[in-house]
């Protein structure tokens, strides 16, 4: 929510190809253009760190974003570039990005605002600093019953996903189950 959605190397994704290839860690650099990106090669120091090698760039193509729209990839992601056919080739997603939140009011239906929080202790959160309300969907209620009704102050999970629009809107969601109180 207020901090940058990280993004993982999908490694799994590229071991089929990465066998018989060559394999390096890189660390991005830049956008070039699309889903092609500029990006140094990189090694592990002694204390686990990683570091340029040389001062080299290379070109490297993202196949987890599309390559008919511009690239998300922020600067200083590292991954595992393997070379296929003469080209280096990544595959950095998006994570699913997840955050703690209060309930703060209904806004009917299945819709609440809620607003992110820190914990403070076992079992204890307060609001972040500097945290914004943002408007989340309950799934849960989505197909059951009339709605609102989560309560205010209710500590939730909140997933934020992107949709399909064109750039992408990002969407808050959560699952509690708020009709389970009602089947005793």
């Amino acid at each position: 929510m207020s901090e940058p959605v990280p993004f993982h190397d999908a490694l799994h994704r590229l071991a089929q190809v990465g066998s018989a290839a060559g394999v390096r860690l890189v660390r991005i650099t830049q956008l070039v253009e699309k889903n092609l990106y500029l990006a140094r090669p990189v090694e592990f120091d002694e204390n686990g760190y990683t570091q340029f090698v040389g001062t080299d760039t290379m070109t490297v193509t993202n196949l987890a974003e599309p390559a008919d729209s511009d690239g998300q990839l922020p600067p200083d992601t590292e991954a595992v570039a393997v070379d296929v056919e003469g080209r280096w080739v990544v595959f950095v997603r998006q994570s699913a990005a997840m955050f703690v939140a209060r309930v703060i009011d209904s806004l009917g239906s299945a819709a609440y605002q809620v607003r992110e929080q820190v914990a403070t202790g076992p079992g204890t959160f307060c609001d972040k600093t500097g945290a914004a309300d943002v408007t989340a969907c309950n799934l849960a209620e989505l197909s059951l019953g009339p709605g609102a009704a989560v309560e205010d102050d209710a500590i939730v999970l909140v997933t934020i996903l992107r949709d399909t629009g064109t750039p992408p809107v990002l969407r808050y969601v959560f699952d509690h189950p708020a009709y389970a109180k009602y089947l005793d």
